[in-house]
């Protein structure tokens, strides 16, 4: 037996709203690839800041093992001019061993700016491969942010033919069921609505009273899963 026409109408009015949800639901994912881009972003801006940070303090180090260089460098200098007036060679020995220590001191502080150096070089090299990678990464999200928009732009269009169509669909439900469709919409969404297959609610698969069933196939009136509470009908061709 046919639907009456206010179930029909009440089906219109769910098909559409599954379409705006699917299509809703496409358009909320849209985004998803563009967040994960942006995430990788900011990772590698911060590991860029962080290897710059880095060069900076070791260059501040440098600096400062520069200063004690030229310091032990001049101490040396100044004993070694002192060699020329020792006047025993107690003293003169005194000053060569004044003299090794100094020379020693300026030999490891040669290998600590070596080792700074190199560990600057290495910092900036990395750098610079983060910064490629940087420039990768925004022209690959430019890229994917005009792909989104192009899309959202073609989803929001057909979902606002959607909802001129849901307007024309709304006026055809009487008052009554179409409340109670949108209260029971706000809870389940889509799913508001179920069919009936087998005596069974599609929504939740719970098996139907036989008299619920019987009422069904008359295809006169809108019920209720006394389970699940989505509105029931039965599908075209069902007897």
């Amino acid at each position: 037996m046919p639907n009456s026409p206010e179930i029909d109408a009440l089906l219109s009015l769910h098909s559409i709203d599954s379409k705006i949800d699917k299509l809703t639901a496409q358009k909320d994912l849209l985004p998803v690839a563009l967040r994960h881009i942006e995430t990788h972003l900011a990772q590698q801006r911060q590991a860029l800041e962080e290897k710059r940070a880095s060069v900076k303090q070791l260059r501040t180090q440098i600096h400062a093992r520069e200063v004690d260089l030229r310091a032990a460098e001049q101490e040396t200098e100044k004993l070694t001019t002192q060699l020329n007036t020792a006047r025993t060679n107690k003293e003169y020995t005194a000053l060569q061993h004044e003299i090794a220590a100094k020379k020693a001191d300026a030999s490891r502080i040669e290998d600590d700016l070596l080792a700074m150096m190199a560990d600057v070089e290495e910092l900036e090299s990395d750098a610079r491969e983060i910064e490629r990678s940087i420039a990768q990464l925004e022209r690959q999200h430019a890229e994917e942010a005009k792909g989104v928009s192009a899309d959202v732009g073609q989803l929001d269009d057909q979902i606002a033919a959607l909802q001129e169509a849901r307007q024309a669909a709304v006026a055809k439900v009487e008052p009554a069921l179409l409340g109670e469709y949108e209260r029971i919409a706000q809870k389940k969404g889509s799913s508001a609505l179920a069919p009936v297959v087998g005596n069974s609610c599609q929504g939740c698969f719970m098996q139907l009273p036989p008299q619920l069933s019987h009422t069904l196939r008359g295809g006169r009136k809108i019920v209720k899963c006394p389970s699940c509470s989505r509105l029931l009908y039965m599908p075209s061709g069902v007897v």
